[in-house]
């Protein structure tokens, strides 16, 4: 016969209802325990990130420092209305050559070989936009047409009087157009190399609004990560211009900087667009350059009807430093004719 449990006693019942509690309380206690080890890695893991950082953030300004005060900045430091800018003039004469540097370029770097040759004939000067180089940093966004008014407070207040010839490089071409469209009294003639064009494709890298933090906190400088040509294909001077400005947190945000707003650069220079009555002479890189650009290369030299091109058969993107000889020449036949008031053959 089957066995028919009879009811729990009191006791029994109390016991269970017990364990019951106390399971719940277990788990709730457990819970609890898990999610405060937890708090604790996250506050330590912020903790050792913010020593990392802070860590960083000195390293990069000592480093920075140090690098600056074995190499000072060989120009001047030319104050343009709340920071300064460094600008660096050699040779003597008339028309004044002003070099604009590309993309993220140091004056010194960039501009190694074609300034000394440049010198020989006339007076040029290369500069720093701000933050690049040995300049200061300056005020956000960094556009074309806030870079040409800098540039014209630089000539301003450095004393550079005359007339100019202005050559820009990459991204500075862009710049040297919006001057030479607000200041044609000034302007005898535009050197365009391998310059950038209001109509190109335009992709901001993913990384570029990192760029400030990994800057500030030293990581690119301990990556080793830098702009420009490799210092050994450099001139002595220039490899040790390179070294103490390379890594400056101010020329990696300056370069972001400038890269993220190039489509408002664009629509400034697009908006600025007109016929140019002087000489322009776009060098285009023999080497790499697409269909595409190419055309855009050709655009350019319709903005005077003094345009015409030469092809640096020789060189990539970087001429100055490729085939500097491209860049001479066109030079020296703007000054020329700027000098002999009549035409000179331009491209040959």
């Amino acid at each position: 016969a089957a066995t028919v449990p009879g009811p729990e006693s009191p006791a029994t019942a109390v016991r269970q209802v017990k364990s019951g509690v106390g399971h719940q309380a277990g788990l709730r206690g457990g819970r609890f325990s898990m999610w405060r080890w937890a708090k604790r890695a996250l506050i330590g893991l912020c903790g050792l990130i913010l020593v990392a950082a802070l860590s960083g953030a000195a390293y990069q300004w000592i480093a920075t420092r140090r690098d600056l005060a074995a190499n000072p900045a060989p120009g001047r430091l030319v104050d343009v209305g709340g920071h300064r800018l460094h600008i660096r003039c050699t040779g003597s004469g008339e028309p004044t050559v002003i070099l604009e540097n590309g993309l993220g370029g140091s004056s010194l770097v960039a501009w190694s070989l074609v300034q000394p040759e440049v010198s020989t004939f006339t007076r040029v000067c290369s500069y720093d936009r701000a933050g690049m180089g040995y300049s200061d940093p300056g005020p956000s966004p960094r556009t074309a047409r806030r870079i040409a008014h800098e540039l014209a407070q630089l000539l301003d207040h450095g004393d550079i009087r005359g007339s100019l010839v202005l050559v820009g490089a990459s991204i500075g071409g862009l710049y040297v157009r919006v001057f030479a469209s607000e200041h044609a009294e000034r302007v005898v003639g535009l050197v365009l190399v391998d310059a950038s064009h209001e109509d190109q494709e335009m992709d901001v890298p993913r990384i570029a609004p990192l760029v400030p933090v990994l800057a500030s906190t030293g990581v690119f400088r301990l990556l080793g990560v830098s702009f420009g040509a490799p210092l050994q294909s450099l001139p002595p001077s220039a490899q040790r211009a390179a070294r103490a400005t390379a890594f400056r947190a101010s020329a990696y945000k300056a370069t972001a900087n400038e890269g993220i707003h190039l489509p408002e650069s664009a629509a400034e220079v697009r908006a600025s667009r007109r016929k140019l009555t002087i000489p322009v002479v776009v060098v285009t890189a023999g080497l790499g350059a697409d269909a595409v650009w190419q055309s855009l290369q050709r655009d350019q030299v319709g903005l005077s009807e003094q345009g015409c091109q030469v092809i640096a058969e020789q060189s990539g993107h970087a001429i100055a430093l490729g085939q500097p000889q491209a860049i001479v020449e066109p030079i020296r036949a703007i000054v020329r004719a700027a000098r002999e008031r009549k035409d000179v053959p331009l491209c040959r």
